[in-house]
């Protein structure tokens, strides 16, 4: 995005395409020890850190342009940041492993991974509430790590099958 000593991760364009918002993180390495989240302003270059974002990282942009979703480290919690208000919300927080947050097109639901936890699969919750709502189990599914919805908001993954297989070939 703009030069500097780190990565730059998920990159996600404003609806109106403006903007880009993305994540700073440590994760990787020789990368900076600060984790955040910044927007990139595609017509003057500028580049500012939301404010309150340390910590966060996988920013979502909603179609409706109206709210930025983001995942904390520890991928324990969902946020919610209101770009009118500019505030942060807590969103949910969740006993497994949060992953991969999307949108759905009518901004009305963010679909995410629970990975581990009391009830792992693939979840939904609606903007303003506070509890998420299970729509697939995923213990028995190999697959690799990806998922993501269609365009009527059916939840699909990739499957990984290769690494599970054994396969012999006997030459003559």
């Amino acid at each position: 995005m703009y030069p500097e000593k780190t990565y730059q991760v998920d990159a996600n364009f404003s609806p109106d395409s403006k903007q880009i918002v993305f994540g700073r993180t440590a994760f990787m390495p020789n990368t900076a020890d600060v984790v955040d989240i910044r927007i990139f302003d595609v017509a003057t270059k500028a580049v500012s850190v939301i404010p309150g974002s340390q910590t966060l990282y996988a920013p979502r942009w909603s179609p409706d342009g109206q709210r930025i979703a983001a995942v904390t480290t520890g991928n324990k919690k969902l946020l919610s940041y209101d770009l009118k208000t500019r505030k942060w919300s807590d969103w949910i927080t969740v006993s497994g492993t949060l992953t991969l947050p999307v949108w759905s097109r009518d901004s009305k639901y963010v679909y995410f991974e629970n990975i581990g936890g009391d009830q792992p699969g693939y979840r939904r919750i609606k903007v303003g509430e506070t509890h998420s709502e299970f729509l697939v189990d995923l213990v028995d599914l190999h697959r690799s790590f990806w998922s993501g919805i269609t365009p009527d908001n059916v939840p699909i993954f990739s499957r990984e099958v290769s690494s599970d297989e054994i396969y012999a070939l006997n030459m003559e």
